[in-house]
């Protein structure tokens, strides 16, 4: 960072480029340590590669948590998911499938965060280019509503702003692949349920 008098003037990249600057956001970040499956000749790529039944390249050995980088049917894509729900689910999840039991890890991603006096969850994963909307539920001035991302007209993921006991009914729009009228979605005398 550079700064002037005691202020912020700008930050300075890796490479050495100066970037002008009023705001520095400074986010640590997780690398998943995946040197031994790398070492024991496992495929990785931002984590340890797992199919949906968290089986690793090595068709004997699977992998579970933060380290795995699986392939998500529900999404239809690889994810790595840093959250303790995650590590809560994939280990009993990879244990099944290590047992013989047919898995198919299909959860759908979840966080959440406590940021003072606000308080959101979240359900999916909307990544640029997997949705064409956010509609919103609520009163985004007074910090509670509920956001969805949609995608072709289907709920691809919702975060619930200061809105609670509502994430179930988000995963099951989800899950549900419904298409859904925006307006019905974003008018609040809708019960979720009723989507």
């Amino acid at each position: 960072m550079t700064g002037s008098s005691g202020k912020l003037t700008g930050a300075v990249t890796s490479s050495g480029e100066e970037l002008a600057a009023d705001t520095v956001i400074i986010a640590i970040g997780v690398v998943p340590n995946a040197a031994i499956a790398a070492e024991a000749g496992l495929e990785v790529d931002n984590g340890i590669i797992v199919d949906e039944a968290l089986r690793t390249s090595d068709p004997d050995i699977f992998a579970a948590g933060d380290v795995m980088n699986a392939f998500n049917p529900l999404l239809g894509r690889r994810i790595r998911v840093e959250h303790w729900a995650n590590a809560l689910n994939s280990g009993p999840a990879a244990a099944r499938s290590m047992l013989g039991q047919t898995v198919s890890y299909d959860r759908v991603p979840y966080f959440y965060s406590d940021q003072y006096d606000l308080g959101m969850e979240a359900a999916g994963l909307p990544e640029p280019g997997t949705y064409d909307e956010v509609v919103y539920r609520g009163d985004k001035d007074s910090l509670e509503f509920i956001a969805f991302w949609l995608a072709d007209g289907a709920v691809v993921a919702g975060m619930n702003v200061n809105v609670w006991d509502v994430n179930d009914d988000i995963q099951a729009l989800i899950r549900s692949e419904t298409l859904i009228d925006p307006d019905r979605l974003t008018d609040p005398d809708i019960p979720l349920p009723d989507l």
